[in-house]
């Protein structure tokens, strides 16, 4: 089950092995955000030496790193392909482009663009 490392390169083999089997192919998407009980928010201590006093300084707030997910499956064949992210510009652009992969995961032809 390879992770890829590219959004062009996952959405590729993801075509091709739609285009091989669109009856049982699926895409799943799984977009993640960690919840806040999830991120340590514990203040940290420092200490020069044991005479001396111990100073706490609260961590600055962290911002939960969310991702989005994207897998192709086949149960057929057994194939599996990944690629996760946490770019949301990228985030927006897979999204548009699973409408192409969506025709083709519902056997429909290919719409052919052209020039304008």
């Amino acid at each position: 089950m390879p992770y890829f490392t590219s959004s062009e390169e996952w959405q590729k083999q993801s075509a091709l092995l739609l285009q091989a089997r669109p009856n049982t192919t699926r895409i799943t998407t799984k977009y993640h955000i960690p919840s806040a009980s999830s991120i340590s928010t514990k203040p940290t201590t420092t200490t020069t030496d044991a005479s001396t006093t111990t100073t706490t300084e609260p961590k600055l707030a962290q911002q939960p790193i969310a991702y989005l997910e994207l897998k192709t499956y086949d149960p057929i064949s057994g194939t599996t392909l990944k690629y996760k992210t946490d770019k949301a510009a990228e985030v927006g652009r897979l999204v548009a482009a699973m409408g192409s992969l969506g025709r083709e995961m519902a056997a429909l032809p290919e719409i052919k663009q052209g020039k304008i």
